[in-house]
């Protein structure tokens, strides 16, 4: 067990996954990545009481299927499950579900619009 701990944690580390060394803003769970130039706006964060919802417009350098399958990637290795239909990413994990879509995913420095939410 603490082998696998160690080499995720190496695969990590030298990912794109950390390019930043954090997390986005009001998603702890979800990394930064190199292609994330900014948030469009601010993130919307909420409680319920089925628990916290997020969500955020990330605008990017590159195209949003670039992104989503780089997410994809990075995410399932911090335990998160993944599925990934052609317009949009679904990952699950511990009762939460984040969602990735964007309006055109082959857009040069396109949108990407990332939903947080607890799976009811």
């Amino acid at each position: 067990m603490r082998l696998m701990i160690l080499s995720a944690s190496a695969f990590l580390i030298n990912s794109p996954l950390f390019a930043f060394g954090q997390f986005l803003e009001g998603f702890p769970d979800v990394p930064a990545l190199e292609a994330i130039r900014a948030f469009e706006g601010e993130p919307v964060v909420f409680d319920t009481p089925a628990g916290t919802v997020a969500e955020a417009t990330l605008l990017l350098t590159g195209t949003a299927a670039s992104a989503m399958e780089t997410y994809r990637e990075s995410l399932s290795a911090l335990g998160w499950v993944c599925d990934s239909p052609s317009l949009a990413l679904t990952c699950q994990r511990e009762g939460n579900r984040l969602t990735f879509k964007s309006p055109d995913i082959h857009a040069k420095d396109g949108r990407l619009v990332l939903r947080l939410e607890p799976i009811s």
